[in-house]
């Protein structure tokens, strides 16, 4: 699978051309163009798997977030990332919905943390830009701002102000993606 992100970082189109053999998933509602050699099948909760049989095939997807859009490799690891922020993904991979904290972390209940792992990519579309930070140590991030992280970061709650902002104080070594707004 090729891919080309255009128009970062605030209304970008992600330009993928699916071989046979690809794997692409992502929601019906982010297609603005598809060729005619695409197919595709429900992949369950609203997700779509796109594939073709002979000839390679164009798509092009928009956010419907004004913010970026960012790739995430994964070469066998896991990843916690916000549901809301998924715009795709690609390769071997698979989403625990249900793992143990999944519905814990955020307070708003229609967002949960999924664990995705195996081999591929996934595309993240936060609100505003990523900002990809290497934790060592503690580091306190704001609730609002996570959009994924390495398994490797331990976490736990942390109230730092009496706004009533929700934090996270993060610990360890791992990579954080923090999205620059709310």
């Amino acid at each position: 699978m090729r891919y080309e992100i255009i128009g970062k970082p605030y209304y970008p189109v992600l330009r993928v051309v699916i071989e046979i053999g690809d794997r692409f998933i992502s929601k019906m509602d982010y297609v603005i163009s598809l060729d005619t050699n695409t197919k595709w099948k429900d992949a369950d909760h609203g997700l779509y798997l796109f594939y073709v049989d002979v000839y390679p095939s164009e798509m092009i997807f928009a956010s419907k977030k004004s913010g970026d859009i960012y790739l995430i490799e994964l070469s066998g690891q896991s990843l916690y990332v916000r549901s809301d922020s998924i715009f795709a993904f690609y390769g071997d991979v698979s989403i625990d919905r249900e793992w143990g904290g999944s519905k814990d972390f955020f307070e708003d209940q229609n967002k949960s943390l999924f664990k995705i792992t195996g081999k591929g990519g996934v595309f993240v579309a936060p609100a505003g830009m990523i900002y990809k930070k290497w934790i060592e140590g503690t580091n306190f991030i704001s609730e609002e701002n996570v959009i994924a992280f390495e398994p490797s970061l331990s976490f736990k709650p942390y109230s730092i102000s009496e706004d009533q902002r929700s934090f996270y104080a993060f610990n360890g070594g791992g990579n954080m993606y923090i999205q620059t707004r709310k």
